[in-house]
């Protein structure tokens, strides 16, 4: 028993002489690690991180009574006189209010949901969408229009196939629950049937095409499978609130010119255009509504709502069927987002694709009926 103490002494001595003369020939100026006592907490960065919290819970009631607030008025693009705020502001207040403040709103509640749901694609992998047919099914039940959607391809970037990310952000503008049902019982059985076949033609053609033009952009590339936590766990481990901020700042600059394209667009008059059901009719007739449509902001189902009165006096229901396509789909500030998070090939090919393919729909639409 003492030899055994003996030599756990002197075995204890080696470890400890080791260890000395370990750190007598460490560099001088590599510090310590603390592994008992934590960093201590930047004070000016819990500050930030307090006050985006804040702003990301305000954003959304505005949003969510914003929404509430019209449904229960049924007010929309085509009767919102009726907005007490339309009647309270000037018309350029009210128009400056609508493309800036609640685009602002609605893209900052987008953002910070996005990178959420990015997270949760990260911890639950068996539920990713696998390819863009079931991107279709799984986006068409989330209630959300394009410019809350498309920040996720920015926190999806390496996470899935492009085509598949691509063809998620696009079907959620264009069906949701609350969009189905209006299209049904505002607009009747065929138009809604046809809006869905309509937009699983759109996605699927835009999402291939863009996949194929994508193929050789590594930076939108999903991960390899067998990387490890190495290449996921980095965007687990940062804030959730502080990075919703360093992707809104990024996307800031493309929120205001849009919303400023979007102003002048209400001042040039399409609205007028618009009201008159006669001048859907003819190749060019539908072009022009489709073009219109396509810089509009129209979303969760407000669309549908305009076109109601259009359709009972005439409007051919093919031109209908492509108004709703191009101006859910993407909008002039959508279009801004997308030249910043995806660059500006794959985004004039993805305004081409929505304009080309809802065009050629349209005019199938009116032949047919």
């Amino acid at each position: 028993m003492l030899c055994t103490e003996n030599n756990i002494g002197d075995k204890s001595q080696v470890i400890y002489n080791t260890r000395g003369q370990d750190e007598m020939n460490a560099p001088r100026d590599i510090a310590p690690i603390a592994e008992d006592n934590p960093e201590p907490t930047d004070g000016s960065m819990t500050l930030k991180r307090r006050l985006i919290q804040a702003a990301v819970i305000g954003s959304g009631l505005i949003w969510a009574s914003d929404i509430i607030y019209k449904i229960v008025n049924d007010v929309s693009y085509v009767n919102r006189e009726r907005c007490i705020l339309y009647k309270s502001l000037p018309r350029i207040g009210f128009v400056v209010f609508e493309y800036f403040f609640e685009t602002l709103v609605i893209v900052f509640v987008g953002i910070f949901l996005a990178v959420l749901l990015s997270r949760w694609f990260l911890r639950f992998q068996r539920f990713y969408p696998r390819n863009p047919v079931t991107a279709f099914l799984s986006a068409s039940v989330i209630p959300v229009c394009a410019c809350a959607l498309i920040p996720l391809l920015s926190a999806m970037k390496g996470k899935m196939k492009f085509a598949t990310t691509m063809s998620f952000v696009l079907t959620a503008p264009l069906l949701s629950p609350y969009i189905l049902v209006l299209s049904f019982s505002v607009l009747g059985f065929t138009y809604g049937m046809l809006r869905i076949a309509s937009a699983f033609i759109l996605v699927m053609i835009t999402a291939f095409i863009l996949g194929y033009l994508q193929r050789n952009d590594v930076s939108l590339e999903p991960a390899g499978a067998g990387g490890g936590c190495a290449q996921t766990c980095g965007a687990q481990e940062g804030d959730v609130y502080l990075e919703t901020f360093k992707i809104f700042k990024g996307l800031l600059l493309p929120l205001l010119i849009g919303g400023a394209i979007g102003v002048l667009l209400e001042y040039l008059g399409p609205r007028a255009f618009l009201l008159n059901g006669r001048a859907g009719r003819g190749v060019p007739g539908v072009l022009a509504w489709i073009l219109i449509g396509a810089p509009l902001y129209f979303c969760n189902g407000a669309e549908v709502l305009f076109l109601r009165p259009l359709v009972n006096h005439g409007l051919p229901l093919g031109t209908a069927i492509g108004f709703s396509m191009t101006s859910t789909t993407i909008c002039a500030t959508s279009i801004a987002m997308l030249l910043k998070i995806i660059g500006s090939r794959l985004t004039v090919a993805l305004v081409a694709c929505v304009v080309l393919i809802s065009l050629a729909l349209a005019l199938v639409v009116n032949a047919m009926l």
